[in-house]
């Protein structure tokens, strides 16, 4: 009786390791691209998500600052997620995003509430979003121009008066 609850145990057990999809992901990203008048720059990523189980699993997306968020899903297999950085701290690259399914982010709250790291968590899926700089406006302001020009005129229009004067 001890050896076929232990084969069933074990059976069990090897079904729920293999419950686990590998998934890929095709993803579209935007980032802002003018913030002349912006204080903070949004990005967008878009996926699809394609799992080899045809799960369509509720995901939760990991930044690299640590902040762990719930991934809105938009469509059949399509999902989205999006943040927002201080204009001077957005640079343009790479910004890699871990993807977890509900075990997953049950794991990460208990590496959290345990003190762990929470990069030891296996995830889902990672996806690399690419991140565009945004334009922050020319690098001299058109009214320091203006003043600049306006002395570089009102010097000459002295110096000349006074060689002509003289």
């Amino acid at each position: 009786m001890q050896r076929q609850t232990l084969v069933l145990c074990l059976i069990a057990l090897a079904c729920a390791t293999g419950a686990q999809a590998s998934c890929k992901a095709t993803l579209t990203a935007f980032s802002t691209q003018d913030a002349t008048i912006l204080t903070q720059l949004a990005h967008v990523a878009e996926f699809t998500l394609q799992c080899s189980n045809s799960a369509q699993p509720s995901l939760f997306a990991e930044f690299p600052c640590g902040k762990v968020v719930p991934v809105a899903k938009v469509g059949d297999s399509k999902y989205q997620v999006s943040w927002v950085e201080d204009i001077k701290q957005g640079s343009s690259g790479n910004v890699l995003v871990r993807l977890f399914d509900e075990d997953g982010y049950a794991n990460v709250r208990k590496a959290q509430r345990d003190g762990d790291k929470v990069s030891s968590v296996k995830s889902l899926l990672d996806i690399t979003v690419p991140t565009k700089s945004a334009y922050k406006g020319p690098w001299i302001k058109a009214e320091l121009l203006a003043a600049v020009l306006v002395g570089g005129v009102a010097y000459f229009a002295f110096t000349t008066k006074s060689k002509v004067q003289s």
